[in-house]
């Protein structure tokens, strides 16, 4: 089964970023535990490109 979660994380100050996680599993998996996988797999890379933002 495919999953594509989409959404804006609106920062204080206003600074936006779009987050998309596309995932994969099984029929019978558990939708809390993918939840969960999606909400930190999006929290890790908004924060890969906050960091990146503020080196350059």
């Amino acid at each position: 089964m495919a999953r594509n979660k989409a959404g804006v994380v609106t920062h204080p100050g206003g600074c936006r970023n779009a987050a998309t996680v596309f995932t994969r599993s099984r029929s019978d998996a558990d939708e809390t535990a993918i939840g969960r996988a999606v909400g930190a797999a999006a929290a890790c890379a908004i924060a890969a490109l906050r960091a990146q933002a503020s080196t350059a």
